[in-house]
């Protein structure tokens, strides 16, 4: 390729690389993993703290329940600019993980820090999992000598009739036992798991 042929392909890279850039101003991207049928993926447009768009790049839930509650709570999300949407009616998977991969995108334009506003006193240590139904599990664990004597969950998005209620009967089996190697709930290995893995990096906190 002669040296005029070589500039002019550059340009057409730099020109399409730019293009680009402007194309994916403002966007951006969540995911959740906690679907009916695995992974959804978003790509949310935002102005400033304004959600102005949200689409779903990858979904595998059920056609005609799943799908109608995507479409109903990107709906939902955009007219009202929050996420504190209501579930939709038999769709609950659905609906967290939708949600959660939406306030994964959201946070990211925004720049939100979770542990930003926590105050840890003496012997008290943050831990958060990602992987929630609906994405981030928060907690305040007091440790004292190494054992767990406390836990407070300070941000969950789980389900209400099942998810949060395994996180009141689990606390207090962990803090009997004094480590998360408990049984978890039937019905709720997602939250379960997610409680165990945040109080788990509250433990490496502590051992810092």
């Amino acid at each position: 390729m002669n040296l005029k042929k070589w500039l002019c392909a550059a340009l057409v890279l730099a020109l399409c690389l730019v293009c680009a850039a402007v194309a994916e101003e403002g966007v951006f991207y969540g995911q959740n993993d906690h679907g009916v049928g695995g992974t959804i993926r978003v790509a949310v447009t935002m102005e400033g703290d304004t959600i102005k768009a949200i689409k779903t790049l990858e979904q595998n839930e059920t056609r005609g329940l799943g799908t109608t509650a995507i479409l109903q709570l990107t709906k939902d999300i955009v007219d009202s600019n929050s996420l504190d949407v209501d579930t939709v009616s038999g769709a609950t998977l659905s609906s967290f993980a939708f949600t959660g991969a939406v306030r994964q995108a959201v946070e990211e334009a925004t720049g939100f820090d979770p542990a930003a506003q926590v105050a840890l006193g003496d012997d008290e240590y943050l831990g958060i999992s990602d992987n929630g139904l609906g994405g981030r599990l928060m907690v305040k664990a007091t440790i004292q000598e190494g054992r767990i004597t406390g836990i407070e969950v300070l941000e969950a998005h789980e389900s209400e009739e099942i998810g949060m209620t395994a996180l009141d009967v689990r606390i207090p089996r962990i803090l009997e036992n004094g480590s998360t190697d408990v049984d978890g709930i039937s019905g709720a290995t997602i939250t379960c798991s997610a409680l165990s893995e945040a109080v788990a990096n509250a433990l490496t906190a502590s051992e810092q």
